[in-house]
C-alpha cells in the first residue's frame, strides 16, 4: 500500500500542468464501463484544451476503434458537441461555444467512459 501511495504521489508532482505549444491537459477520470480491475484502462485516451486554436485535443493508442465525445456546459447542462472520433484521437473545434465551463465526456467502443473539465475564457 505504502508502495502505491508513493507511485502516485509521484505521478501528481512530476505530471506537467501544461503540455508542449500552450495545451491546457484535460485530467480525465475513469468513470464507470466494462472495466472492472484497478488500473487504467488501456482504452484511455489523453485529452488537451489549446486556446490558441480553440480545439480540444484527443491522443488515443488505437485500442479502441472509436470514441464518442460530448462537450455539456456546466450552466445549463445542455450537450453542446456530440461526435464520433477515430480510436488515434482526433481535434474538436470548439471556438463557436461561449465562455463558460464544461464537462467533455469521452466514451470508448467499449463503454469506458472518461470525463475532464475546460474553462473558455
Amino acid at each position: 500500500m505504502k508502495h502505491l501511495i508513493l507511485f502516485f504521489s509521484f505521478l501528481f508532482v512530476t505530471s506537467p500542468i501544461f503540455a508542449d505549444n500552450g495545451q491546457a491537459v484535460i485530467l480525465l477520470e475513469h468513470k464507470g464501463g466494462n472495466h472492472g480491475e484497478y488500473y487504467i484502462p488501456a482504452d484511455m485516451p489523453e485529452a488537451y484544451f489549446d486556446s490558441d486554436e480553440m480545439e480540444i485535443v484527443i491522443e488515443a493508442d488505437g485500442f479502441a476503434d472509436y470514441y464518442i465525445v460530448e462537450v455539456v456546459s456546466m450552466v445549463t447542462s445542455q450537450t453542446m458537441i456530440y461526435t464520433q472520433i477515430d480510436g488515434y484521437g482526433d481535434s474538436i473545434d470548439v471556438s463557436s461555444l461561449p465562455i463558460g465551463y464544461y464537462q467533455l465526456i469521452i466514451t470508448s467502443e467499449f463503454n469506458n467512459v472518461y470525463e475532464g473539465y475546460f474553462l473558455i475564457e
